[in-house]
């Protein structure tokens, strides 16, 4: 029985697009500054509707898989990672440090005011890692970063060495820190969404 109706009001739904996007109305343009000239419009409506892949069930259950604006592109339909939601996108744990730009937690993880400051305490941890533990390469810092106990961490360094343009074991240069952030950035959040500008400036603010 159900099938039935799918079926009927899939041939509604059907009849009903091909009529709305294949009319075609005279209408009259709006003003545009000084212009008032009315024209005719000779395009059919447009629809925002993707037809091949509209899921025609969920109009009958509730549902819509019509997207919504999103700032962040998302993987598979996932949403925001909680790194870039926290304007804390190497996802640098919670603790008593006073960082510039925090503003709380999400239980484990720092949330900042804004994605200079979360970029900015990384930079400095990791000039912290270079100078007082001499951990310069990206072998170094992401094996203390994110440790094998809990995390793939040879992934982590190829992925980081790749992207970064380095070896895993080449000493970092100044220039090569706002390329591995970037590239950690990436690994961390399954996506990098910001400019390389945006990297660069909050890196040397953290590195100062």
């Amino acid at each position: 029985m159900r099938s039935v109706i799918l079926a009927v009001s899939l041939l509604s739904i059907g009849a009903w697009l091909f009529v709305r996007t294949t009319r075609q109305d005279v209408q009259t343009q709006p003003s545009q500054g000084n212009t008032t000239t009315p024209g005719p419009t000779s395009q059919p409506e447009q629809s925002n509707l993707d037809y091949l892949n509209f899921d025609f069930w969920s109009i009958l259950s509730g549902d819509s898989n019509m997207k919504n604006a999103d700032p962040y592109k998302k993987e598979q339909g996932n949403p925001v990672p909680r790194g870039i939601g926290n304007n804390n996108p190497l996802n640098i744990e919670a603790n008593s440090i006073e960082w510039r730009g925090k503003i709380g937690s999400d239980g484990r993880f720092i949330v900042f005011d804004t994605v200079h400051n979360g970029i900015r305490a990384a930079a400095r941890i990791l000039k912290t890692y270079r100078d007082k533990y001499r951990l310069n390469t990206v072998a170094g810092v992401v094996n203390r970063w994110a440790p094998p106990i809990e995390n793939p961490t040879d992934k982590y360094i190829a992925f980081v060495a790749n992207k970064a343009g380095v070896t895993v074991n080449q000493v970092l240069s100044a220039d090569d820190y706002p390329n591995v952030i970037a590239a950690m950035i990436h690994f961390e959040n399954g996506y990098n969404p910001y400019e390389q500008s945006t990297i660069q400036a909050a890196t040397a603010d953290g590195m100062a």
